[in-house]
């Protein structure tokens, strides 16, 4: 998407569009943001100039972003969040934790842009006094350790094509046996398979990690390199699609989907659930908290303590089956 186009075709003010400029190339080629991280900030930031417009009437521009105040920002966010009746990015109404995103967003933009123009600096002081959306508190849904098996046997019947088979079973092995996320698995390359023991990942916001791997996760990548029709350089990745071409989450979320339909498991049963798994059955067994931290990538414990609260439903769902007088 050429956001700049979008900007020009919203009839922006070109001095606002040339800021939004100077920021794009800050947070892409500067702080090297993920694809889906700037492309998401983007799109915020542009359903914002956007709203102003429609909202005040006028383009926002150096003259008046004094109205930048906390009653606009509200209306905004209170805007993404419902049906609308003119034309912006977003056409349907946002999340709380999409709304909590596109606010980081535009704080991003404005503490970046006050640096630059001071005219900035108010609007960037009254951003901070704007509150997030309250997020409806959810608990990680996991797989149990025996749909685990069922998953891992039915994915050997999703393809005819063995070397399929073992590509699927490969991955279905790194998100649950080390707790990866399925980009972060599409993004390994030979290179990264040079210690049979451990795995070296950089995840969300640039962090690397240390990863340790078991030996069935490692011989399940060496039987698929071993199967794999294509020959692929060090630096290439590993996971392709049938015709050689670097493989999208969305092929391996589609035969993990037949799967889970074969086998009659829930909607939840999705790559990132295997994640979940991982680090509720490592909880489960012992494992400790702030381990599974470091091997999530999470950067605040609380983010990892949420598991202890899924083990405590698991203990207390097995226990009131036990005890069904209880």
């Amino acid at each position: 998407m050429n956001f700049i186009e979008l900007l020009e075709h919203s009839k922006v003010d070109k001095s606002i569009i040339a800021d939004f400029r100077q920021w794009l190339f800050h947070i892409k080629d500067i702080k090297g943001y993920s694809f889906n991280t700037y492309k998401s900030y983007c799109y915020d930031v542009c359903d914002f100039f956007i709203f102003y417009q429609y909202y005040h009437q006028v383009s926002l521009s150096q003259s008046n972003l004094k109205n930048l105040d906390l009653q606009t920002f509200r209306a905004w966010v209170a805007d993404i969040g419902a049906n609308r009746n003119y034309t912006n990015v977003y056409k349907r109404p946002l999340s709380a934790r999409s709304r909590r995103r596109a606010i980081s967003s535009l704080k991003n933009y404005l503490k970046f842009s006050s640096i630059k123009n001071p005219n900035y600096k108010s609007s960037f002081t009254e951003i901070q006094l704007l509150k997030n959306p309250k997020i409806p508190k959810t608990l990680p849904k996991p797989i149990s350790e025996e749909q685990i098996d069922q998953l891992i046997n039915q994915l050997t019947k999703i393809s005819k094509k063995k070397w399929v088979q073992k590509r699927n079973l490969a991955l279905l092995y790194l998100l649950y046996g080390c707790g990866l996320r399925i980009n972060e698995a599409l993004s390994i390359t030979k290179n990264h398979l040079t210690d049979k023991e451990s795995l070296t990942i950089i995840g969300k916001g640039n962090k690397e990690r240390l990863i340790p791997v078991l030996e069935i996760v490692s011989r399940s990548l060496e039987d698929y390199l071993k199967e794999l029709p294509y020959k692929i350089s060090n630096n290439q990745l590993i996971f392709v699609g049938d015709r050689g071409a670097p493989l999208k989450a969305s092929a391996f979320q589609r035969d993990l989907k037949k799967a889970r339909i074969n086998l009659g498991l829930p909607i939840t049963t999705t790559p990132h659930a295997l994640r979940h798994s991982f680090a509720t059955h490592l909880l489960k067994n012992g494992g400790d908290l702030r381990i599974i931290q470091e091997l999530l990538g999470h950067s605040s414990l609380s983010t990892t303590q949420i598991y202890t609260e899924v083990d405590d439903v698991s203990l207390e769902k097995t226990y009131r089956e036990k005890n069904p007088s209880k």
